[in-house]
């Protein structure tokens, strides 16, 4: 009876240490990086690439998204799950100013896993 007790006491000690380090890292990590913090301009008809990295997450990428707006006509958001990289590629065919945001989840296991966005501006000139 004594060794059931004591079981069922280590149990919830480490249930609770679990959670205990869960909410302690959520609340000390830092928010992640987007690489780079603006970028560059483009030209109609030429092509156009552009690696986002994201920096400061504590478990690895899972997945990037377009969450907001629209990139510009020609260009895509290319990602590399195996890499666990992504980047803007294509060749523009219209000029204009286009505002998006990049989102990223990042994995969670014993952790919850980061989340972020990224508002991007893109001008494409003639």
């Amino acid at each position: 009876m004594y060794r059931k007790g004591l079981l069922a006491l280590l149990a919830g000690l480490a249930v609770l240490l679990s959670t205990s380090f869960c909410i302690l890292t959520s609340l000390t990590r830092p928010a992640l990086q987007f690489l780079p913090d603006k970028l560059p301009d483009a030209r109609v008809g030429q092509p156009y690439k552009v690696d986002i990295l994201i920096a400061k997450n504590v478990t690895p990428v899972d997945n990037y998204s377009i969450s907001a707006g629209a990139l510009p006509p020609g260009l895509e958001l290319v990602v590399d799950m195996q890499l666990r990289t992504a980047k803007i590629a294509g060749t523009p065919n219209q000029a204009g100013t286009f505002k998006f945001a990049v989102s990223v989840w990042c994995l969670g296991t014993n952790v919850s896993g980061q989340t972020g966005d990224k508002q991007y501006t893109l001008v494409v000139g003639e």
